[in-house]
């Protein structure tokens, strides 16, 4: 293939050498290994772009990432290659760049809607849906009863990741194959999956494919695997069978930072690829750019020495050393020294002048350095015989002044605010009387000290009412009770509007991500034993839940605490390791000892997965210190908390040796000082449609949501938007060239209405409840619908697209219903959008407020020409109770208008732009009152976003309302 000369051009002036070569390489399978810091990222993106600027369609393109945040990033880097391409940067949106799960749960949804009302279950939410149904599953409660849920629990995921059938089980294990194979069933019947059977599942899928034509994966061609290293051997199994199917198989990694196989990645899929793989094309990213000459050399020599056998060889340089540099190993007699020289010297490098360069060595910026670009890197937090391992080196920085956000297993209920409320919700765990003494006991010693302003009469009411809510039904029918209502009725007592307290803050808004996560799974606590598991599962499980999600979204200049696993991708000018003793880093040989037989597990048993071995332990050690650009400090201490006998320093930080690494604990300056600045990190942009226009209503709600984690309580019907529209999807899928019958709509309600979160009536017949009543809606709305908008089916296919637009630096995505119009040789002729709405709207047009869903119909109707390729003539807001169609403008200037509205929010976020802008009609809807003190307060910018053409005329923005007092 022929590279024009503009086209190469820019990537000579933006790419090394090796990283042009794998760019342009042609081969069918590509391995690039690349080392830490060697822009591995940017040489995918930039393959990306140049498959696109060589004529290949965007929707061919699948890239599979380790988490969504770093999919967020590779996007980012596409939109910047494509850019510097000449390229819209909307072509993003025709492609799939996300987490491998997340790929299988779209696939599955494409070959079956009914897969996309699916909840998956993380492991945490998958041990909830055990503990909520333990009868059924066979389970017994009493001693021991939680870790025998974990023990079913990680069986059922091991099962999967390691591709072992449920029934080679049976004839070694009888009892658990009888209890997976119930778990299995229940999932499914119920409307849930986990990660694992989500790839297991897409895998058969897959091989049930005799030829990729007209099949769900035809328009794939090339297939790309970021961090290749720490893949499964059902993901591994997932790449294999769908790269037979593909052009091009890339993938991206490095053996030395395979860092997960303790929950069963395996190493041998990235050290064996030329083996397993035809003609495979190698190419090796091996240059440093992040970090100095001596913390690559000291990192390079310990990898090697330490594995020297089993990992593919690699002779990493540097590339520049920057301003500034240190490299120390350091070990003190106990620990509170060395926490104490750590947040001495983060205090005395504050304001370092720190320069940033270009790749050609030129000066790109100047600044001071500042709290954030500190990280405080631990192997491990929990201990066994005392307070956490960060405990004292967060103290040591809180006494002087440094503020610190912490991510790792210490979890939230570590820390004051979350203990409280946990306290107070086990007041109710009793079913006896309520006792007042001891509530008002905690009250005085517990909540007063964190909540000085909390109402002590609303406490009582609260705690009185949530009493009666669980204990004493007012009649025989169960009925929903939710906790997040109870969590934010207590905040309301306690006056969480008053806290200005940062980390406070997000720690109680994901206390309220936990109690979200019960709801949905767990469905109600209306009874003794369901709120008592609650409290179960919080006590037990949620101690490991950490604020990674929050902290790293949210623009905090704060130090890092974390584990070493939680920075995984992430850099830092500044690393302190820290705790590097022995029998802790490295820690102790361990080998698999799930509940899965042995002989089934021999594989995974003899590559040391679900254990931990010194090659490791070595590798994550590499991991943490290549996570340093130009300063690193490596510290242990003798005399530990909880421990009668002293340490000594670890064999790994022991073997560390470089001339230019230092041993003493001088607080010397190293550069003059300037003003303290933040480095702009790409990962604070927003990137989600529905939060962002959120902010359009009420910056301070997208706050509390977006920045802090507030959720709201599951509504009655949760749900049941989802199953209307997805049994709608099924139609369209299922009969795209006629109209279907009643009883055909009959058996497509029948078949895939779900509503995991209302009861079914014992006695549907004679006494049918809210679920037999929703379901009935359901079949009249969906007759109707057929009837009245017949020729949706004529000739006419719908799509659920999605999409990433570009604006004002971000990308915001979402997704599309599309009514395409074909001829009789099913080309398409014209497009409409249509926003399916399970709502009921009054007669009269302008009773409605149509700006949130004009927004969103305009923005869609410019994705759908610039990144689906259809000219969208019309668009519409389709609501289903009561079956309307209402148009919505989507001429040039109203989508302008609405495109210009969400600059200007995404302007207001990334300023971090959030005043309460309170009026009746924003808070008399509102989710979190009880979080907010309703004042209107102003932006910080004076400038205004466009009016939004709705179908009752121009608006203005919620959020720019005229006061009502």
């Amino acid at each position: 293939m022929e590279v024009s000369m503009n086209i190469k051009e820019i990537m000579n002036l933006n790419l090394t050498k090796d990283q042009y070569d794998a760019v342009v390489d042609e081969s069918r399978h590509i391995l690039c290994l690349a080392c830490a810091g060697s822009g591995k990222s940017r040489t995918l993106a930039y393959k990306i772009a140049y498959l696109i600027s060589q004529g290949s369609a965007p929707e061919s393109i699948i890239a599979f990432t380790f988490t969504e945040k770093a999919a967020e990033s590779i996007k980012r880097r596409v939109a910047e290659a494509l850019h510097k391409f000449g390229l819209s940067e909307n072509n993003i949106g025709a492609m799939f760049i996300g987490t491998l799960d997340s790929f299988c749960q779209k696939l599955l949804g494409d070959i079956n809607a009914r897969y996309r009302q699916y909840d998956i279950l993380d492991q945490n939410r998958l041990i909830l849906y055990v503990m909520s149904r333990l009868k059924k599953l066979g389970l017994t409660t009493g001693t021991g009863y939680f870790a025998r849920i974990k023990e079913l629990t990680d069986a059922w995921q091991t099962l999967n990741n390691e591709n072992i059938s449920l029934d080679s089980v049976e004839k070694y294990d009888i009892d658990l194959y009888e209890k997976l194979k119930k778990l299995s069933i229940s999932l499914d019947a119920d409307g849930y999956m986990d990660f694992s059977f989500a790839i297991n599942l897409a895998v058969r899928e897959l091989k049930k494919i005799t030829h990729k034509e007209d099949s769900y994966v035809e328009k794939f061609k090339y297939l790309f695997v970021d961090e290749y290293q720490d893949i499964n051997p059902i993901q591994e199994e997932f790449i294999k069978t769908l790269s037979e199917y593909m052009d091009m198989l890339f993938v991206v990694g490095d053996d030395d930072q395979s860092i997960y196989g303790w929950r069963g990645a395996n190493v041998q899929n990235i050290l064996t690829f030329k083996d397993r793989y035809d003609n495979v094309s190698v190419h090796r990213l091996l240059v440093n750019f992040r970090s100095t000459k001596a913390i690559v050399e000291t990192a390079n020599n310990f990898i090697q020495s330490t594995i020297p056998v089993e990992r593919l060889p690699k002779s990493i340089t540097y590339h520049a050393d920057g301003n500034i540099q240190d490299l120390r190993k350091l070990w003190f007699d106990n620990r509170e020294d060395e926490a104490k020289w750590v947040a001495n010297r983060i205090k005395s490098l504050i304001g370092t002048t720190y320069i940033e360069y270009n790749s050609d060595g030129s000066e790109k910026s100047r600044r001071g350095l500042t709290y954030s670009d500190f990280a405080v890197l631990i192997r491990g937090i929990h201990s066994r015989n005392s307070e956490n391992r960060d405990v004292q080196f967060v103290n040591a920085m809180r006494d002087l002044d440094i503020p610190v956000k912490t991510t790792g297993e210490g979890g939230i209920f570590d820390r004051p605010y979350s203990q409280c409320i946990l306290e107070i919700m086990e007041l109710l765990r009793d079913g006896n009387q309520l006792d007042r003494n001891v509530a008002e006991k905690c009250f005085n010693d517990s909540v007063l000290p964190i909540f000085p302003s909390a109402d002590k009469n609303k406490y009582f009411h609260v705690l009185q009412e949530w009493y009666n809510n669980i204990y004493m039904p007012t009649s025989s029918a169960r009925r929903k009770v939710y906790p997040q209502n109870f969590l934010h009725q207590l905040l309301d007592a306690l006056m969480l509007r008053d806290l200005t307290d940062e980390t406070a803050l997000r720690d109680l808004g994901l206390f309220s991500d936990i109690i979200k996560y019960i709801e949905q799974t767990y469905v109600s606590i209306d009874s003794e034993w369901r709120y008592r598991e609650m409290l179960n599962f919080l006590q037990n499980i949620a101690q490991d839940y950490e604020l990674e999600s929050l902290d790293y979204i949210s623009k905090t200049d704060a130090v890092n605490v974390s584990t070493i696993h939680k920075v995984k991708g992430l850099e830092f000018p500044v690393v302190f390791v820290v705790d590097v003793v022995a029998q802790r880093f490295p820690g102790k040989n361990s080998s698999y000892k799930g509940a899965l037989p042995n002989v089934l597990m021999r594989q995974a048993i003899e590559r040391g997965a679900y254990g931990n071995r010194i090659d490791d332990e070595a590798r994550l050690f590499y991991t943490a210190i290549t996570r340093a650009e130009r300063l690193l400090y490596l510290s242990g201490s003798a005399v530990q908390p909880g421990l009668k006998r002293a340490k000594k320093p670890s064999i790994f930080m022991a073997s560390l040796n470089h001339s230019d690494m230092r041993e003493d604990i001088e607080l010397d300056s190293l550069a003059d000082k300037m003003e303290p600045q933040t480095r702009f990190d790409d990962n604070e942009l927003p990137t989600d449609f529905s939060s962002v226009k959120s902010y359009l209503t009420c910056p301070y709600m997208y706050k509390l949501q977006s920045i802090y984690g507030y959720n709201a309580a599951v509504p009655e019907l949760f749900g049941f938007g989802q199953t209307t529209h997805t049994i709608l999807e099924r139609l369209h899928q299922k009969f795209r060239d006629r109209i279907p019958s009643e009883t055909e709509v009959a058996d497509m309600v029948e078949s895939t209405f779900m509503l995991k979160h209302v009861f079914p009536s014992n006695d549907p017949i004679n006494r049918p409840g809210s679920y037999e009543r929703a379901k009935t809606l359901v079949h009249e709305i969906m007759n109707l619908y057929v009837k009245t908008y017949s020729s949706d089916f004529c000739r006419l296919r719908q799509d659920e697209a999605r999409f990433e637009l570009s604006v004002e630096d971000a990308l915001i995505t979402g997704s599309i219903d599309l009514l395409l119009k074909e001829d009789e040789k099913r080309d398409i002729q014209s497009a409409e959008v249509i926003d399916f709405k399970s709502m009921e709207i009054p007669d009269e047009i302008e009773q409605q407020d149509w700006r949130e869903m004009s927004v969103q119909v305009q923005l869609y109707s410019k994705a759908a020409r610039e990144v689906i390729g259809q000219n969208a003539e019309t668009g519409f807001v389709h609501t289903l109770k009561n079956n309307k169609r209402i148009e919505v403008p989507v001429d040039e200037i109203s989508i302008q208008n609405a495109v210009k509205s969400i600059e200007w929010a995404v302007k207001g976020i990334l300023r971090q732009d959030f005043p309460m802008r309170a009026c009746e009609s924003n808070c008399r809807h509102c989710d979190f009152k009880a979080m907010c003190k309703q004042k209107r307060e102003p932006f910080n910018s004076s400038e205004v976003p466009p009016q939004i053409n709705t179908p009752s005329g121009f608006k203005t923005i919620a959020a720019l309302e005229e006061y009502e007092e």
